[in-house]
């Protein structure tokens, strides 16, 4: 290690000490000081006890008021999630009502369409147009033609039967 170093690092410690050793005697002072008027420091740290004090029971009753807001807050939640769950059960009743009434209403289309397709079977069969023909023409299976043909005629036989009697 080079000496003019050593010289610079003795120096600095002997400069720091210095400065320890003065700020040390002006807290001295400082402490005499405050000594004499210790009766101010009193009320002043009187005064901040009871600020403290205050501070303390505001943070109790502010403790208190948070649980009750989350007491609330959880009801609140509660009562929601039932409504939710009763809107769920009426929406899901209106979702099967309407898909009933969907069906009477599909179901009232295809009666309506098999009538018109049983008229129309009928009519061609009349004018002699064979169950191939009627079937390519209406879009509709050959087999509820044959169907729609023979029921009408076992129907025409009953009613022969029916007059007859």
């Amino acid at each position: 290690m080079n000496l003019f170093e050593l010289k610079y690092l003795i120096l600095s410690q002997l400069a720091i000490d210095f400065a320890i050793f003065v700020v040390f005697i002006i807290l001295i002072r400082r402490l005499r000081f405050l000594d004499k008027g210790s009766l101010s420091l009193n009320s002043k740290l009187e005064m901040y006890e009871s600020f403290l004090t205050d501070a303390g029971n505001t943070s109790v009753k502010f403790k208190g008021m948070l649980q009750e807001k989350k007491d609330i807050i959880k009801k609140l939640n509660e009562q929601l999630e039932q409504r939710i769950k009763s809107l769920n059960t009426l929406l899901n009743r209106s979702d099967a009502l309407l898909f009933k009434h969907m069906q009477n209403h599909q179901d009232d289309d295809v009666q309506d369409s098999l009538k018109n397709n049983t008229k129309k079977i009928v009519e061609l069969a009349k004018e002699g147009f064979d169950s191939d023909y009627i079937a390519e023409s209406l879009v509709i299976p050959k087999e509820e033609v044959l169907l729609v043909l023979d029921l009408k005629k076992k129907i025409s036989q009953l009613d022969s039967k029916a007059g007859e009697s």
